[in-house]
Parts: structure tokens; C-alpha cells; sequence
């Protein structure tokens, strides 16, 4: 019998349906032949340090390094479901973590059981995916043969395909090691930075939290928000012309209208639409007014540009002198054609969700995945693609009728024969677009949040098979002499197409520039100079993080990574990704980054925007530049790129290691921000908490304390707390006498009893 273990539930599902004879039971499918079953996500875990050695609760300089290498323990995933927590919050990782406690355990159950002969390795085909199942065969200790099936799409005769070519397990384990190298580098660094920098810092108020992902991100914010605290205005001028053209005779805009009318035609498939555009043509052509009037702005030579931009007034207003009289506009026309946009991965999503209804990233990410798990409304949410298969093309028509159904809406001329460019087989990664299923979902049903992503991501989908949106584009241009040259421009919409079903939020960044050079046909026009106007601008700075930004930011971090080695390894990391250049972290943890810089009150929000608080800038400000920037996750890809290729783990780690090294090696300024972490003096006989050192008493944030006495030093107090009894001379009674006894704390922990007197000797 084999065992099919899948990355999560949806793909289990669908290896089921393609290969069918399965029964479902709790956790997993059981066929004559196989059991198929799950993970969901990362089973297990990587032990924090205090469990593997007591002494790493209290954070000290001496104990850093924390050596974290190949020889580091796993152990079942585990969520801390605290005080703190909503309900929602709370409900759901106890959902999370009832799931993960049963798949763990029926894995187990299934990989030790001795009628499997044979592992088939299911998990997504990346890094993670491979580490995911390959993990937990390795925690259970199997050594049953494994094979490795690539399943990229979960359409049934995709996944029938993926079976017949199965593999030997062993050719892809390199590739799961790269993304084990990087786990443990990830905590390598966040473990001994973070406790490195708290210490040094003298923090009191909280502490340092430093990640390979998490630290740079926060310098986005910081340099952003420092850049326009900084930004000092500077005025800089355009030079705006006024020309009056002389219409052309009609014999020759007569030619012109027929040849624009031919190459409309050619853009054109629908009648009514093609039929209205030339009647627009038409309308236009018999009201051309004998002169028209434009505004073209003068091309500055480049030897004249500051920072791309004119400073020196001066200089512009000598150019102005030269440019006037009678001269010759050349008009260009373009056609073009823009196809609707494709449909979501998680990113966009969360982008457009935060930019319409001010969703968090956390929250969208949240609810599309009830959409998926609870309604099976939507396909795989976590995707980082936006490309679908030809698979998913045939089954379009079908999905459309139930969809349009779902929405209680009618789309006139959908064209189910239209081959959008999202479906591309070769563009498909580990995962595809995030698109709505073929199942009934009464709206009335959904919260709100849940109705409104699940309609925009059908329209998402529904506008594939729509026509696309075609603009004509107009060029003007005066060449006074070579290195003087007016310009202008003009955009008109000649058909919306797809855009009549989508909201204006889409469409936000498109603005169409439109003017009297569009009533021009193309070719050449006499023109007269009638006036001219230097206007004065000031710079602008750039603008505050929205969270719907700053997601955008994370996918192409690379742009801000000045070493040119480093800035292309960023890039690379992410070739063939569409949507991603030299992104930083994944789209499932991007929006936890986010929310755990506000949770460390690194970040806060003013109004829609994302600022640094005094303290992020702070910190930011004082860790290395070794750590906090994008160059970190571009130096760890290029050896995560040789461990794919058969290098050891402990390549990355020795790095990482020998980083930390030159780090601690470097002086480093107290952080003034509150007082110093004060120094665990060992673990409370109450709560096991960390016990601290005040001025009159030692103490736990549990309400333990233990008044200071002469007779006792702290390293008979810390016997104390470990439950001993201990001898001690000079104790004092209430009224002053002096006395030597043997003493213990008392039970309830209120200071100390006497065991026995002792004589002096």
C-alpha cells in the first residue's frame, strides 16, 4: 500500500477526485491501494532555545553565540493561544492547532504503519514545499523508498499527468535542504542579533527584534518617513508653448479620416462598438475649426537638467527667446490596445483590498482563506502567481455560468473563445491565479469583508473574457533645431472594453491626458508660436507607506540594494515570478511582518499611512547595517543556490555564523531609550518567571519578592529559590539580636523559614 502525503487539505482533495476510488475519512482518504492524507503548512517547528538548554530564559552576552546548526531539534508545531488574544483570534489557532495535532499524529500513525511499502512525497514543488514533507519523514525516522510527485495544478487531468511522471524522492532533497539552511540561518540570526542588540542597547521598555525579513522592512518604513522629514523644497520650471495650427486642406483630411477609419476597423471585433467609435470619428472630422490651439512644453537639452529637472530660470527664459515664429508640427497617431488585468495573487489582493476598503493584509489574507476552506469559493489564497493553465481555459465557460449565477448579474459579450494572456502554462509556478470555483455560494451568507473580496476577485475573472480596452494616442512635435524640440501629447479612449465592469479604483494611476492635439489627423502642420509661460513647481516628496504600498515595496526590494551582485541574486531569486523583482519574505508572511513591527510598536498608523515610531527609528538607527538591509536575503540566496546544487547546510550557517562574529567584534553606544534590561538572577519559585534585582529586594513580575538581607548574598538567595536549605550566620531577630540557623523559603513563598538553630562556634 502506498501513502500519498499532500502540502495542504485542497491538493489532497484534488489527487482524490483526478485519481479517484478514494473514501474520505477525518484527516485523510483511503483507497484500495493508498492512503492519501496531509500536512497543513509546517507540522513542526524549530525548538526556541530555552528548550533546549534552561539557561538561555535569561539573556546574557556570555552565552552568544547560540550555536543554531544542522544538529538544532524539531518539534510539532505549536501555537501560544494567550490572554491577550481576541476571540476570533483565539477560536481560530485552536482550530489551527487541533488540525495540525491530528495530521501529526495520523502522519505518524501512517509512515510507522508496516503495510505502507512506499511514500509518495506530494508537497508543493518548491523549497518549502519539498522541506515540508521531507521533515516530517525524517522526524519519524522513515526509511520506506520515496517518490516525488510535481503537482503545480490541481485540474484533475494536471494532476493525473503529474502521477505518471513521479520521480525518485532523493533527486529533489537538495531542494528542501536550501530552505532548511534558511530556517536555520533565520533563526541563527534573529535569536543572537535580537538578544545581542537588547543588551547592548540597555533596553528596558522592550526589546530588539531583529529578522532577516522583519529589520529591513522597517528600514523601508524608517527611510521613507526620515526622507520626507528631510526633504527640503527646490523650485524647478517647465517652459509651456502656445501654437496655433493651420487646418489642412479637406482633401487632405479627408484622406487622413479614411485611413484612420481603416485602422480602427482593424482594432475593432465587436459591430455596435467598431459602429459607435466612427460615428464619434465622424462627428469629430465636421466640427475641426479652421485654427487650433495647443500646448506643447520645450524638451530640455540635457546639458541644461539638474536632477532631471530645470533649477536655473535664467537659462530657460534665454531658450524661450529662440523659439517663436512660424514653425513645422509633425502629429503621430498610435492605436493601442490594453488588455484587462489578471486576475489576483495574494499581494495584489491585499494591495487592492487596502486601498478600496482599508482591509489589513493580515485580515485579507484571513478571509480568503474561510472563503477558500469554509466555503470552497475560491482557489489556493496563498498563491504568489496570477497565471492560470490552458486547463483552466476549458473549464472557463462553466465556471462563468455558476459565477455569474453566484453574483446575480449578467456581462454582456463575454467571449468564452478569447484566450487571455493569464493562461499560460509556462507562467504557472508551484501555485496559479487566485479565481473563483465552480460551486454555489449564496452571498447572503458571507460577512461583508467576505462578499466584498470574494465579487472583486469573480470580476477579476470575469474580465478575461471581456474585450480589451483600446486608446488612441496623439503626438505633436516641433523640431525648432536639433537640441530645441516642443512636445506634447494627447490620450483618448476610444472603447472602455473590459474597463466598463470594473470600479475607477482600478484605474487610479491611469490618467488620461486628453487635449486639442487629438483632433489633429497625423502628418505635417504649419504652426505659429503665439506665446509663451515659464511655469514655476516645486519638488514633492514622496509619500508615507500605506500598507497597500509597502507591499508593492516588498516585492521588489532589490531597487533600493545599491551592490550590483547582490541587487541581480535578489532579482534572480525571483525569475519567472511575475508580480515579484527581488521581492523580500513570501506572500503568505509578508502581511504577519507588518503586523508584528506594529505589535513591537516599531511602527504606527497615522491615517492610512504607516510611520515609524521613536523608538522604531530608534532601533532601526542603532543595529548594524550587517543585518538590517535587503543585502542579508541576497547573500543567503546565492548559497541557498549551491545547497540546491549539493553543498552542505552548514554553509549558510558557518556565514551567518561568521557575520554575527564581526558583529559582536564592533563597538556599540548605549540606545537611549529607558533603562537596562535588568539581568535574570534565575527562574522564580512561583511562576518560573525571570527574577530580577531592585534596589531593596529581589523580584518576579508574578508579585514574588524577597526582601534584600545582609546575612543573605545572592548566591545564597539563588540556592534559595532552587528549593534548598542553606546555613546562615548573622541573621538578625526583630528586636536586633544576631543569630545563625538553617533556613528554606516558606511554602507560600512569603520570605523565609527556620529550619534549625545553630550554635555559634
Amino acid at each position: 500500500m502506498d501513502l500519498i502525503i499532500a502540502e495542504k487539505k485542497g491538493v489532497a482533495e484534488a489527487i482524490a477526485e483526478a485519481l479517484g476510488g478514494f473514501e474520505k475519512s477525518a484527516g485523510y482518504f483511503e483507497s484500495e491501494g493508498s492512503i492519501l492524507t496531509w500536512a497543513s503548512g509546517h507540522l513542526l517547528e524549530l525548538k526556541e532555545p530555552q528548550e533546549i538548554d534552561e539557561k538561555f530564559k535569561t539573556w546574557k552576552i556570555l552565552d552568544l553565540p547560540i550555536k543554531i546548526d544542522e544538529t538544532w531539534e524539531r518539534r510539532p508545531k505549536f501555537y501560544n493561544v494567550g490572554s491577550g488574544l481576541s476571540k476570533e483570534e483565539k477560536e481560530r489557532l485552536e482550530n489551527s492547532q487541533k488540525v495540525i495535532d491530528r495530521q501529526l499524529g495520523l502522519i505518524e500513525r501512517f509512515l510507522k504503519n508496516k503495510e505502507i511499502k512506499k511514500v509518495i512525497h506530494a508537497g508543493d514543488p518548491d523549497s518549502e514545499g519539498q522541506l515540508l514533507i521531507d521533515e516530517l519523514i525524517e522526524y519519524f525516522s522513515c526509511k520506506k523508498p520515496v517518490m516525488r510527485v510535481l503537482i503545480n495544478d490541481n485540474n484533475a487531468n494536471k494532476v493525473r499527468e503529474a502521477f505518471k511522471k513521479m520521480e525518485p524522492n532523493e533527486k529533489y532533497v537538495p531542494l528542501g535542504k536550501a530552505a532548511y539552511a534558511r530556517s536555520l540561518a533565520d533563526m541563527y540570526l534573529g535569536v543572537n542579533a535580537s538578544r545581542f542588540f537588547t543588551l547592548k542597547a540597555n533596553m528596558n521598555k522592550g526589546r530588539v527584534v531583529v529578522g532577516r525579513v522583519k529589520t529591513p522592512v522597517l528600514g523601508l518604513i524608517v527611510n521613507r518617513y526620515l526622507e520626507i522629514k528631510n526633504h527640503v523644497k527646490s523650485c524647478y520650471y517647465i517652459l509651456e508653448k502656445s501654437v496655433e495650427v493651420v487646418k489642412k486642406s479637406n482633401t487632405q483630411e479627408k484622406e487622413e479620416y479614411i485611413r484612420a477609419i481603416e485602422r480602427y476597423e482593424k482594432e475593432f471585433l465587436d459591430e455596435s462598438r467598431k459602429k459607435v467609435a466612427l460615428e464619434n470619428l465622424a462627428d469629430e472630422f465636421t466640427r475641426l475649426n479652421e485654427r487650433v490651439r495647443l500646448k506643447l512644453n520645450l524638451v530640455p537639452p540635457k546639458e541644461i537638467l539638474s536632477d532631471g529637472k530645470v533649477v536655473d530660470k535664467v537659462l530657460l527664459e534665454e531658450l524661450d527667446k529662440e523659439i517663436n515664429g512660424v514653425q513645422r508640427l509633425i502629429v503621430s497617431k498610435e492605436i493601442v490596445k490594453k488588455e484587462p488585468p489578471l486576475p489576483f495573487n495574494l499581494i495584489e489582493l491585499q494591495q487592492y483590498c487596502n486601498k478600496k476598503w482599508s482591509y489589513e493584509s493580515d485580515r485579507v489574507m484571513r478571509v480568503t482563506q474561510d472563503l477558500r476552506d469554509k466555503y470552497k469559493a475560491i482557489t489556493y489564497n496563498r498563491s504568489d502567481c496570477q497565471y492560470l493553465s490552458l486547463e483552466h481555459f476549458k473549464e472557463a465557460a462553466e465556471v462563468m455560468e455558476r459565477v455569474l449565477k453566484n453574483l446575480n448579474i449578467k456581462v454582456e459579450n463575454m467571449d468564452y473563445t478569447k484566450v487571455s494572456k493569464c493562461f499560460n502554462d509556462d507562467l504557472v509556478t508551484a501555485h496559479h491565479g487566485i479565481i473563483p470555483t465552480n460551486k454555489v455560494i449564496d452571498l447572503r451568507r458571507l460577512t461583508e469583508e467576505e462578499r466584498n473580496i470574494y465579487e472583486i476577485i469573480c470580476k477579476y475573472y470575469i474580465v478575461q473574457f471581456l474585450g480589451a480596452m483600446i486608446k488612441e494616442k496623439t503626438s505633436g512635435e516641433i523640431r525648432v533645431v536639433d537640441s530645441l524640440i516642443l512636445k506634447g501629447t494627447s490620450s483618448k479612449i476610444l472603447d472602455y472594453g473590459y474597463r466598463e465592469f470594473l470600479d475607477e479604483i482600478d484605474f487610479e494611476n491611469e490618467k488620461e491626458e486628453s487635449s486639442s492635439l487629438s483632433s489633429l489627423y497625423g502628418g505635417e502642420y504649419e504652426c505659429e508660436i503665439i506665446s509663451s509661460k515659464i511655469i514655476e513647481k516645486e519638488t514633492i516628496p514622496k509619500k508615507n507607506y500605506t500598507e497597500a504600498t509597502l507591499l508593492k515595496d516588498m516585492t521588489s526590494i532589490s531597487k533600493y540594494v545599491k551592490d550590483l551582485k547582490l541587487k541581480e541574486a535578489l532579482k534572480d531569486k525571483d525569475k519567472g515570478k511575475k508580480g515579484e523583482s527581488g521581492g523580500i519574505g513570501t506572500p503568505a508572511t509578508r502581511s504577519t511582518v507588518i503586523k508584528d513591527l506594529f505589535r513591537d510598536k516599531y511602527v504606527e498608523l497615522k491615517g492610512k499611512e504607516i510611520v515609524p515610531t521613536e523608538l522604531g527609528v530608534k532601533i532601526y538607527q542603532y543595529i548594524a547595517d550587517e543585518v538590517k538591509t535587503a543585502n542579508v536575503t541576497a547573500e543567503w540566496w546565492l548559497i541557498q543556490r549551491e545547497i540546491e546544487e549539493g553543498a552542505s547546510v552548514s554553509k549558510l550557517v558557518r556565514k551567518v555564523e561568521k557575520d554575527f562574529l564581526d558583529i559582536m567584534s564592533k563597538s556599540y553606544e548605549k540606545l537611549e531609550h529607558g533603562e537596562r534590561v535588568k539581568e535574570s538572577l534565575g527562574r522564580c519559585p512561583k511562576c518560573q518567571g525571570d527574577i530580577t534585582e531592585s534596589k531593596k529586594a529581589y523580584n518576579c513580575s508574578c508579585g514574588f519578592i524577597f526582601w534584600k538581607n545582609e546575612a543573605i548574598s545572592l548566591k545564597r538567595f539563588q540556592e534559595l529559590i532552587k528549593g534548598k536549605t542553606i546555613s546562615v550566620k548573622g541573621l538578625k531577630s526583630k528586636i536586633g539580636n544576631s543569630y545563625n540557623a538553617k533556613i528554606k523559603l516558606k511554602v507560600n513563598f512569603d520570605g523565609f523559614e527556620i529550619v534549625e538553630f545553630l550554635k555559634d562556634k
